[in-house]
């Protein structure tokens, strides 16, 4: 007999008294992360304590959460009458976890990871986003591009030294355009989360928030750079594969700049507002998104110089 994470949703909601308890978690995990028709298995809950434990709060407290959680399982299937492998979740308080400080280790743990998962005709891609995150990139046969982030908090297992799991993904066309259909995720801040759908009408968004995976809010817009919470972090992870100059967004950044520039130069009247908000707006790109683009770097050091009138007055 089949249980599902509604029927564990439910049974949860009649056994909820400390709302620090692991069952929480669980309970909103299971109604914000999965169907209602999704079977309950050991690869479901093990993928619950992943993300459980990329949170200082249940690195922790990773005994408790799984005692409670252990036993809420026990409970509920011996009630339901229906066979559950317990022997197969992650044995939390043996469980070790470690910060790689060497990207080049790093590197090599999510390489190994993912080749695992290599199917024929796909070919893989890893990129460095600084000292302590990975970007996998995996295109398969159809030209269908899936990336996913890695952080360097790993766990043993065995002899081997493999990654939580992704902390974020996003699935395009050969096209990279997003996927319609495919839940996107993301994760703007440490203990914040967004997963989004990308429709013909618009966008829905979910964004999930603390240790215990709760809803914070839901929004529906009709397009991605209405919302900040995911343009900002979805257009600085594409830095590291979307072409720029295929990028509307930063073409029209440059565009806007070099106008701006030209305005200044030419001393055209009437343009004073339309160069300072292109100059915050590239500004805010270069902060948030490109920190590493010579282009906008130089236009923003050329049109602060203009702007007031020698170097240094206006500092990136």
């Amino acid at each position: 007999m089949v249980k599902t994470a509604a029927d564990l949703v439910s049974f949860i909601l009649g056994s909820l008294k400390d709302e620090e308890a692991g069952r929480v978690g669980l309970y909103h995990y299971l109604k914000n992360f999965s169907q209602p028709q999704d079977p309950v298995t050991p690869d479901l809950l093990n993928q619950f304590f992943a993300d459980c434990l990329q949170l200082p709060h249940w690195q922790e407290k990773k005994t408790e959460l799984y005692t409670d959680i252990h036993d809420l399982l026990q409970r509920f299937f011996s009630q339901v009458g229906a066979s559950f492998m317990l022997d197969q979740l992650w044995n939390l308080p043996r469980l070790q976890l470690l910060m790689v400080t060497q990207i080049e280790n790093l590197y090599i743990t999510v390489r190994n990871y993912e080749q695992s998962f290599l199917k024929e005709g796909e070919n893989l891609r890893l990129i460095p986003e600084g000292d302590n995150r990975i970007v996998a990139i995996r295109k398969n046969a159809q030209s269908n591009v899936a990336v996913r982030t890695y952080n360097n908090l790993v766990r043993i297992q065995g002899s081997s030294i493999l990654p939580l799991g992704p902390d974020q993904e996003l699935h395009y066309d050969a096209g990279l355009e997003l996927l319609p259909q495919h839940i996107q995720k993301l994760k703007p801040a440490p203990h914040s989360q967004v997963r989004f759908l990308v429709h013909p009408s618009g966008v829905e968004a979910q964004f999930i928030s603390g240790f215990a995976f709760r809803q914070s809010q839901v929004i529906k817009i009709t397009a991605i750079s209405q919302e900040p919470r995911i343009f900002y972090p979805l257009k600085r992870l594409e830095r590291f594969y979307v072409h720029r100059p295929s990028d509307p967004y930063y073409m029209e950044l440059i565009t806007t700049l070099d106008r701006a520039i030209h305005a200044v130069r030419t001393h055209t009247q009437g343009t004073e507002t339309f160069v300072r908000q292109a100059f915050e707006g590239g500004q805010i790109a270069f902060d948030q998104i490109f920190p590493d683009d010579k282009a906008l770097y130089m236009r923003l050091k050329e049109l602060a110089k203009l702007m007031s009138g020698h170097a240094g007055q206006v500092s990136l």
